[in-house]
């Protein structure tokens, strides 16, 4: 089944860039929401405002990304992060869901 989707322009590439960097494709994402949405009977999001304005790499300057990154790689050394690879064997496993 095929499904077409009328995004502003720019919105699809931005979350394919950010869906890339983990190992995941924009349709497996879009799968994956929709999968949830069965398996909660719900939406399967929190939606409510952010508490600030999110930022971009590009509006970062060198001292802010850098500690990003840091922040990033303390979390991978902590153990608070999984592949992209050990993610979709969970969701085989424990809900039978393939993406």
């Amino acid at each position: 089944m095929s499904v077409t989707i009328d995004f502003e322009p720019g919105l699809q590439e931005r979350a394919e860039q950010i869906l890339g960097k983990i190992g995941m494709s924009f349709s497996d994402a879009v799968k994956l929401f929709t999968r949830q949405v069965i398996i909660r009977n719900s939406f399967p999001i929190e939606l409510k405002a952010p508490a600030k304005e999110p930022r971009y790499i590009e509006d970062m300057t060198e001292e802010e990304l850098d500690a990003l990154l840091q922040e990033g790689v303390r979390q991978v050394e902590a153990g608070l992060v999984i592949s992209a690879e050990d993610f979709e064997r969970e969701l085989r496993e424990e809900y039978g869901i393939n993406i």
